[in-house]
């Protein structure tokens, strides 16, 4: 027993040693034109959610504009906005061509603001996003207000990559996904990550190769799978008791 044990503990060691050495276990895009259930299996997926952000509150009767031109209406417009899911920031801007009067800010947007393709899935004037404006490169920290543990996270994204850009989404890593220039006007995709290592303070950066394509982002979640050390763990524990069990019930 005390063999078999040792034995148990070695190979467990070497599948945490291995499992640790990889931050990013899955991280892919799915076109909901394919899998119009890719969000909901994501979520439902979780063993738990630690934070979802809708950007539907973050609208500002003060600073919204509606002017009937996408540039230059909005619901809110900031360099970068505190979520419930991390900070979103503007690192470095697009176009100032159509009329983007502000084009070095992120803006929130809604049907009755623009952008053009962006509104699939919103379902009234109180359904807001994240609008990217344009920019060539848009960092996301998974900081502030989250505490604790997730290495999961999943978002609706609209409209990229319709324009001229090809958007790469890279995790802190340097692990990454590209969505190609040429896709649909209107294209909505679904983005998951999954890795073996708290995401928390970790950042995702989307970085686009033109200024003139942009693209919004809505309903994120972030949560937890369990890691695949804890599972393999779990399973040589349940082996061991029961070779044990064995044993005894033989002498």
């Amino acid at each position: 027993m005390k063999t078999f044990t040792k034995s148990l503990l070695t190979v467990a060691a070497l599948t945490f040693a291995a499992s640790s050495s990889a931050a990013v276990l899955d991280f892919k895009v799915q076109d909901l034109a394919d899998n119009p259930t890719a969000g909901v299996d994501f979520v439902n997926s979780l063993y738990s959610v630690k934070a979802q952000e809708s950007f539907d509150g973050m609208g500002d009767p003060t600073a919204a504009s509606y002017t009937g031109d996408h540039q230059t209406s909005w619901e809110n417009r900031a360099s970068s906005f505190n979520t419930s899911v991390g900070t979103f920031e503007l690192v470095q801007s697009g176009q100032t061509a159509d009329n983007n009067v502000h084009n070095d800010q992120l803006m929130i947007e809604s049907v009755r603001t623009g952008e053009y393709g962006r509104n699939q899935g919103v379902t009234s004037e109180q359904d807001f996003w994240l609008d990217s404006n344009d920019a060539k490169e848009v960092r996301w920290t998974f900081g502030a207000p989250l505490t604790g543990y997730a290495n999961a996270l999943g978002f609706y994204l609209y409209d990229a990559s319709d324009i001229s850009a090809n958007l790469k989404i890279i995790f802190d890593n340097n692990d990454y996904v590209t969505i190609k220039f040429p896709e649909l006007n209107g294209n909505v995709k679904y983005v998951s990550l999954v890795s073996d290592m708290n995401i928390l303070n970790a950042e995702l950066v989307f970085q686009n190769t033109t200024s003139n394509d942009g693209w919004g982002i809505n309903d994120v979640t972030i949560g937890t799978v369990p890691e695949p050390g804890t599972v393999v763990l779990l399973g040589l524990g349940l082996l061991g008791l029961g070779v044990a069990r064995r044993r005894i019930a033989k002498q």
